[in-house]
């Protein structure tokens, strides 16, 4: 009877550890080139320590499909991708559970950057983009000469969002990179930026909806010039295409992890989240993709080397001229600011 017990016993911690290892857990990131990036330094690794399986959906709007999932009761994916900005209006409208800083290490962000509801792990910026063969030594240094379409002819594309566009469409005005969220929150700022990019819009061949989109776009020379993200004009640059970029005048953002509303795997994907952005995976991103880590632990101990620094938009060589992303100011202002940009490409 013991012996039967014992075998019980047995039988039943081998099924519950079987059920732990068999465990499948689903992310959702924006796919391309940053998607295998995330895959490679992060998930992957981090799935393999949790002794977890995880699989990949894409989404190009990742806000929308988490809201669909979300409000309609059907949450399929564990962990989403998003824009820190998406994420704060994400977790304003509901859309996100707490994030667990017990399971998470609350001291893995620097002063000021820790968020309830969305970890933010790595930061980018929005940059102009070229064709070599069509600019050569002479490419546009400004957001005033990429909207001088006289002095630097050339088919552009801009991404279909109001998001970074609406701030770069102020720079090519003038303003300076402190005053950009001033303007905005003035009576008549965001009527201005959004008339700003009306003026350029009979120029703009491609209004693009994914960053592969745009990185392929300018890979292939369909355009001249092109808003992107520095990872993925350097993706292109890296790869032996007709590319380059500058980071002046960059709007620098930061990307984020969330957990959807009513998931069924709430704890282990906060698991996930923690072994996916511990230092060395953060910085082994940098590997794949020109996006600088924001655990700070990443930049010690000569985890990135020096030729990837000189790539990251938040490097002090790079700085000066940028705006960062605000990302309190989408919260209250992102929706009137989609409605308005919308409505202009309508008109």
């Amino acid at each position: 009877m013991f012996r039967m017990l014992g075998l019980t016993v047995a039988a039943i911690a081998i099924t519950a550890a079987s059920a732990v290892a068999a465990q499948t857990l689903t992310i959702t990131t924006a796919g391309g080139d940053y998607g295998t990036a995330i895959k490679k330094a992060m998930w992957e690794p981090a799935a393999t320590e949790l002794g977890v399986t995880v699989r990949e959906e894409t989404q190009s709007d990742g806000f929308a499909a988490l809201k669909m999932q979300v409000t309609s009761g059907a949450v399929t994916t564990d962990v989403i991708h998003l824009g820190s900005p998406e994420g704060a209006q994400a977790a304003a409208q509901g859309l996100l559970e707490p994030l667990d800083y017990s399971i998470i290490d609350p001291k893995s962000l620097p002063e000021g950057a820790k968020s309830d509801y969305c970890y933010p792990f790595t930061s980018y910026g929005t940059v102009m983009a070229w064709n070599t063969k069509t600019f050569g030594s002479k490419p546009p240094k400004t957001w005033a000469d990429f909207w001088d379409v006289k002095a630097f002819p050339g088919r552009r594309a801009l991404r279909a969002n109001a998001q970074d566009l609406i701030e770069i469409a102020l720079l090519s005005q003038g303003v300076a990179p402190a005053d950009v969220y001033t303007v905005l929150s003035s009576p008549d700022g965001l009527k201005k930026a959004i008339a700003r990019i009306a003026e350029l819009k009979p120029n703009v061949a491609v209004w693009w909806t994914s960053g592969a989109q745009s990185a392929q776009l300018l890979k292939d020379g369909e355009v001249d010039l092109v808003v992107t993200w520095n990872g993925r004009a350097q993706s292109v640059k890296a790869d032996g295409g007709a590319a380059d970029y500058s980071f002046k005048g960059s709007v620098i953002g930061t990307d984020c992890l969330a957990v959807p509303k009513g998931t069924a795997n709430k704890a282990a994907a906060m698991k996930l989240i923690a072994a996916m952005t511990k230092p060395e995976r953060e910085a082994k991103l940098t590997d794949f993709i020109a996006y600088g880590p924001v655990n700070p632990k990443a930049y010690e101990g000569g985890l990135i080397p020096a030729d990837r620094l000189q790539l990251l938009a938040t490097a002090p060589a790079n700085g000066g001229t940028s705006v960062f992303s605000k990302a309190d100011w989408w919260v209250k202002n992102g929706d009137a600011a989609q409605a308005a940009f919308d409505e202009m490409m309508n008109r």
